[in-house]
């Protein structure tokens, strides 16, 4: 049950995409992060990680501690969600 949870949370499978800067992709290269993953090349430097995994929460959080170095392609509903949190935080800062 757990093989495909992205961390410890089992949830509904969910299929991800997310572009990571080349600054990242170093970090991205050296771990499977799904049993179900597939790692894509751009002639930028930068990579696309898709991965099947549950844990909705988990892969949220995660994906928002790259902060502008990861870019959710899909689902559409994942990447709105991370856009709100990112303009709330950013809500934060300003005066």
């Amino acid at each position: 049950m757990l093989e495909d949870a992205f961390s410890i949370i089992y949830d509904d499978p969910v299929t991800v995409k997310i572009r990571f800067s080349p600054e990242s992709v170093r970090y991205i290269r050296e771990r499977q992060w799904a049993k179900e993953q597939t790692i894509v090349d751009n002639p930028d430097g930068s990579v696309i990680l898709e991965l099947k995994t549950s844990g909705w929460f988990d892969v949220k959080r995660w994906i928002l501690s790259f902060g502008a170095e990861a870019e959710v392609m899909e689902p559409e509903e994942l990447r709105t969600e991370i856009c709100a949190e990112l303009s709330a935080a950013q809500r934060c800062y300003v005066k």
